[in-house]
């Protein structure tokens, strides 16, 4: 992989997550079976931000609008994309509880991130971080995905602070 010139943030794959939501590609948005095929393979293929952005403006130009189960699902990806990035191998749901690991943040990272998000505790001996969820599906959904951004930003940015 350094041979043929990719970064290390290109190399990594996003993490795996099973979040109770609605992620899929409505069949009143994208009425042709092979079209919806090829639009889940490209938010699932996706290793790239950029990507789905591309591809968010493409659906919306072609479709319009985009609904809330694919918003879902392309944010999900986004989620697992930036959870990747941020050195993270496994992502699991437990107990109202999200918990990222391995993380490794400094002191000052730790704080920021309980700044960002109160609800985040990070446990140091474990490069673990914990997010007390809230009960209520969409509610639930946001909050993962706004920590994925936050634990993106801290575990890779700790001079910005």
């Amino acid at each position: 992989r350094l041979l043929s010139g990719d970064s290390a943030d290109e190399a990594t794959e996003p993490v795996r997550m099973d979040l109770p939501v609605d992620a899929y590609v409505p069949g009143d948005y994208v009425p042709y079976e092979a079209a919806k095929i090829e639009i889940h393979r490209r938010v699932a293929g996706a290793r790239e931000v950029a990507q789905l952005i591309m591809l968010r403006e493409e659906l919306s130009d072609r479709f319009g609008p985009i609904p809330e189960p694919l918003d879902n699902l392309i944010r999900l990806q986004d989620a697992r994309i930036k959870l990747g990035r941020a050195g993270a191998a496994t992502v699991d749901f437990a107990g109202g509880r999200l918990a990222v690991a391995p993380i490794e943040l400094d002191s000052r990272g730790a704080k920021a991130l309980r700044e960002r998000i109160p609800e985040a505790m990070y446990e140091s001996g474990r490069e673990t971080v914990r997010v007390r969820l809230p009960e209520e599906a969409s509610e639930r959904f946001r909050a993962v995905v706004a920590a994925a951004e936050a634990i993106l930003e801290m575990a890779t940015e700790p001079e910005a602070l």
